[in-house]
């Protein structure tokens, strides 16, 4: 057992990434259950960070995606692209909870739910506001992360400490230096945990 709250896994997500939606509630469980915290580390989809997907690549992503939400009984469908301002939005709200010791597991997965089950448009401020008060944490306190050009430097410290990690996918825990990348290895994060 990790004898101490201060090891933390490194959370390495999008919002623009279905499989980081799926992994979110897992992660956060598996840090509750092995006393451990999560630091959220938010990162630009692929495709804002100048690198291309195939289109059938991303349809494969979207069905292989909602077959693995139904076999892990998590809502999916219908969704609403938050590329560009929804996931720049989407991050600052939640790089501005975790600054301010805000439930940041609880916002994450009310924001992924929202848009990968409710078709929330987070570009909106208004469903933003509704989906932070649905997380049980304060819209006034957040919102004017929406105006804070900080959020920059530090998805570009957290895209670096992706790739310091060896990586450049999400979702990827990071834990005790080591990379788990894909929802796929909570199971060997789990792992690792318990062995700790």
């Amino acid at each position: 057992m990790i004898a101490s709250r201060r090891e933390t896994v490194e959370l390495f997500f999008s919002f623009r990434s279905p499989y980081s939606y799926l992994a979110a509630p897992r992660v956060f469980r598996l840090a509750e259950r092995f006393r451990v915290g999560v630091r959220f580390r938010g990162v630009l989809p692929m495709v804002e960070r100048e690198e291309t997907l195939h289109r059938d690549k991303v349809l494969h992503l979207i069905r292989d995606a909602r077959r693995e939400a139904r076999h892990l009984g998590m809502p999916f469908g219908p969704m609403c692209d938050p590329i560009g301002d929804g996931v720049r939005n989407c991050l600052a709200i939640a790089e501005r909870a975790q600054e301010l010791g805000m439930d940041v597991g609880a916002l994450v997965m009310r924001l992924g739910r929202g848009i990968w089950a409710e078709a929330a448009d987070v570009s909106r401020h208004r469903v933003l506001a509704r989906l932070v008060g649905a997380a049980g944490l304060d819209w006034s306190r957040l919102e004017p992360a929406l105006h804070d050009d900080s959020i920059d430097e530090v998805l570009a410290a957290n895209r670096q400490a992706l790739t310091s990690a060896g990586h450049w996918g999400v979702p990827t825990m990071v834990f005790r230096d080591e990379p788990f990348w894909g929802q796929d290895r909570i199971d060997d994060l789990e792992l690792a945990l318990a062995a700790a």
